[in-house]
């Protein structure tokens, strides 16, 4: 994906929010979106161009109107410059398509450097059960899909295994997500908590201020979906990782209860997540690159997914 020069951001920029002059545009990211810091004489905001195809008007307006919700409900959030307001999506031409801009607040304090300390960790589970309390009330008439079976593994299957030229891969895959599937299916007719997620809960999406607190941002792989997957699931079979998951479980408990079978579900949907992650490595950076990358880059993954069978028993 072509990302738009910040020379040509910054001009376009002029005007399209109630912002300070900009003085400068910086790209600090290009994959599904382009994202962009940008600089005022005082204050710092990030942009984020939508790729195409990735995210439709109505779905952009979905994250936002979460956001929204969540800063009202106490939340440390990075909410967009305009909100609700119908021009707060703006509209871009690149190579002649147009996509959708969003210019967000730049969330205070910094991202935590490892190593990261189980405190840390307890710190996060409070507030993603925070997060998760009060996106309950959450309603919108704004549509965006729904991070379920269908999502996770269907249509990633149906993607990744046409792209598999080695048999025993094939063979593999399959039997993986076939046996993943039930293993989810199983644990949802438990009673999985459902509702509006952050869909990326890692120690990059958010930044921790002086004074101790977490604000979230990057809303993006987010929407209505089994709570399990921002739950940290990849601590949970990880020995080493122990404490931290310890932590987080007990962070989250604080605020929140919830019936143990979300943590018990919580590895599973972390791998649903993995392999809806790897059509989008795909559709985004591997097949422009041609045959030689995507091979390379799908025996990797088979190795990492052969791993995480190992430690789930699947």
């Amino acid at each position: 994906m072509n990302h738009v020069p910040p020379p040509t951001v910054l001009s376009w920029l002029a005007g399209r929010y109630p912002i300070p002059h900009p003085t400068s545009v910086e790209l600090l990211r290009s994959y599904t979106n382009d994202v962009y810091l940008v600089r005022t004489a005082h204050k710092r905001y990030v942009l984020k161009l939508y790729g195409p195809g990735w995210r439709t008007e109505p779905e952009i307006r979905y994250e936002l109107a979460l956001l929204d919700h969540l800063a009202s409900n106490g939340v440390a959030v990075a909410q967009a410059i305009g909100s609700g307001d119908l021009w707060a999506v703006q509209p871009i031409e690149v190579d002649g398509l147009i996509r959708h801009a969003v210019l967000f607040h730049f969330a205070p304090g910094a991202k935590p450097q490892p190593p990261f300390s189980p405190t840390l960790y307890e710190h996060e589970g409070r507030t993603v059960a925070a997060m998760h309390d009060a996106a309950d009330t959450f309603v919108t008439a704004y549509p965006r899909q729904s991070m379920d079976e269908r999502y996770l593994l269907d249509r990633p299957l149906e993607l990744i295994q046409s792209y598999l030229t080695d048999a025993t891969d094939r063979r593999f895959f399959r039997r993986f997500v076939a046996e993943l599937r039930a293993r989810i299916e199983a644990l949802a007719d438990r009673g999985l908590d459902w509702g509006p997620c952050h869909g990326d809960v890692t120690m990059d999406n958010f930044h921790l201020t002086d004074d101790g607190q977490l604000v979230w941002y990057d809303f993006d792989s987010g929407g209505p979906g089994w709570r399990a997957g921002d739950l940290q699931g990849w601590a949970k079979s990880i020995p080493d990782a122990a404490p931290l998951w310890e932590a987080f479980l007990c962070g989250y408990q604080q605020v929140r209860p919830i019936d143990h079978v979300n943590f018990d579900a919580a590895p599973y949907v972390f791998v649903g997540f993995e392999i809806w992650g790897m059509t989008v490595d795909l559709r985004y950076r591997v097949l422009p690159q041609g045959d030689g990358a995507t091979k390379v880059y799908l025996a990797s993954a088979m190795d990492n997914l052969r791993y995480w069978a190992n430690r789930l028993n699947l």
